[in-house]
């Protein structure tokens, strides 16, 4: 069989129109390579609008709502949660964040790392203090300085250290060779 695509007017089989159980010939009216054109520029206006942050949006609730993300179990499988007034309002969101400070480079942070993503409990920083508030790196600027203050005066072992602070000894010993926590300059 052959059909017409509404869009670019080609004759084309109808291998290469989607299938439509509702259309009277079962297929689509425009053919694949128009509707996936469509769909394309569909997203790139939504993402436009948004300012990007559709994908930021999308990825909160993918690792806080979705067990088979490789990241739910850091999140949602800690109890980590979207607010409702964001989870079922994206515009709520995107208004949010425009309102707070986001920019292109910036990512959205969690001030306290054990609640969820809400207005109240999210701001937006760049990359490298985003690293700094994580539950793997669980040290604060104090907790460096004690490492840092000890590596010169020697006074602890790095295992006594990362029992005292809770850590691994590879973490202090991240810290003592400043492959983590860098100065910033």
């Amino acid at each position: 069989m052959i059909k017409q695509c509404r869009k670019c007017k080609r004759v084309l089989s109808d291998k290469d129109f989607h299938k439509d159980a509702k259309s009277p010939d079962g297929l689509r009216p425009v053919c694949k390579r128009c509707a996936i054109a469509a769909a394309t520029e569909s997203k790139r206006r939504v993402k436009a609008k948004s300012h990007g942050l559709v994908d930021v949006y999308y990825d909160i609730i993918k690792r806080c709502c979705d067990p088979s993300s490789k990241s739910y179990q850091r999140y949602g499988g800690r109890g980590i949660t979207m607010c409702d007034e964001w989870l079922h309002d994206r515009q709520a969101f995107f208004s949010w964040c425009m309102a707070n400070g986001y920019a292109p480079g910036l990512q959205i942070d969690r001030i306290d790392n054990d609640k969820g993503y809400s207005p109240d409990n999210c701001r937006f920083v760049t990359p490298a203090e985003n690293q700094h508030n994580t539950s793997q790196t669980a040290l604060s600027e104090k907790a460096v300085n004690i490492i840092r203050g000890n590596n010169i005066s020697r006074r602890k072992t790095q295992k006594q250290l990362a029992e005292e602070l809770g850590v691994s000894q590879s973490r202090i010993s991240a810290v003592c060779r400043n492959k983590t926590w860098k100065d910033r300059k």
